[in-house]
């Protein structure tokens, strides 16, 4: 036999369940609205990539051969992949083997020339992240581990250094324990840009175990995820 309700008793529980409905409703659309927030968010960041070196400037010269440049700009477009699929506003500085230097730079300011226009394109965009990738050396010492250098011109920045310090040694190199450094007088790109800037030295290729590991895809991807995931929850 089901037990028959009074109207009192009824109208409470319609009340209760209306209450408990309103609740989740509220709750469902201010999680739909914070994801649209944040989708905005990230469409109004642009994050630039920067891919060091390239054309005429190889950069470093790897333990087993390779240039910088080129790994610079691997592990730079598998980053920006990630950003875009993410929903950011992308922008690279290079996506092929050349230089950003002025075609009529005169001999001995080529190198000034590209990094003013590097800069320049960052600067561009008010809401920007600028993320420079680069590779160390070391010659002589069995240096490893990335590190991080921010600019002083902006305290997220510094925030976002950490983030990537501390989020790659936490997935990929547990025994690195380098520090994030300030770029006060030294890497023009830092020193001179206006939104949070960067420059991520991924790794010594001047360390042959280092540099082989950087030229293989597969970690230049583990890597780029790491560095993603960590600025990503960041920004």
């Amino acid at each position: 036999m089901f037990k028959k309700w009074s109207f009192p008793a009824f109208f409470s529980l319609f009340l209760a369940i209306s209450l408990l409905f309103s609740a989740l409703s509220f709750t469902f659309l201010k999680d739909s609205k914070d994801l649209q927030t944040n989708a905005v968010a990230r469409e109004e960041r642009v994050i630039v990539i920067d891919a060091g070196h390239g054309g005429i400037d190889g950069g470093a010269t790897g333990a087993n051969g390779v240039t910088e440049k080129d790994l610079n700009l691997a592990v730079a477009s598998k980053l920006a992949a990630l950003f875009r699929m993410a929903g950011y506003t992308v922008v690279e500085t290079r996506t092929t083997d050349v230089s950003l230097a002025d075609a009529d730079a005169k001999k001995g300011h080529v190198k000034q020339s590209d990094l003013t226009n590097r800069l320049k394109i960052s600067n561009q965009y008010p809401q920007s992240i600028l993320i420079s990738i680069h590779m160390n050396t070391y010659p002589g010492v069995a240096c490893s581990g990335l590190q991080v250098w921010y600019s002083q011109n902006n305290d997220l920045s510094a925030e976002l250094a950490n983030a990537v310090q501390g989020g790659v040694k936490s997935v990929l190199q547990p025994q690195n324990n380098r520090k994030t450094k300030v770029a006060i007088t030294s890497i023009y790109l830092l020193r001179h840009a206006e939104n949070p800037a960067i420059l991520i030295e991924c790794g010594f290729i001047s360390n042959l175990e280092e540099c082989e590991r950087l030229a293989t895809p597969s970690y230049q991807k583990e890597l780029a995820l790491a560095i993603f995931t960590s600025l990503h929850k960041k920004i």
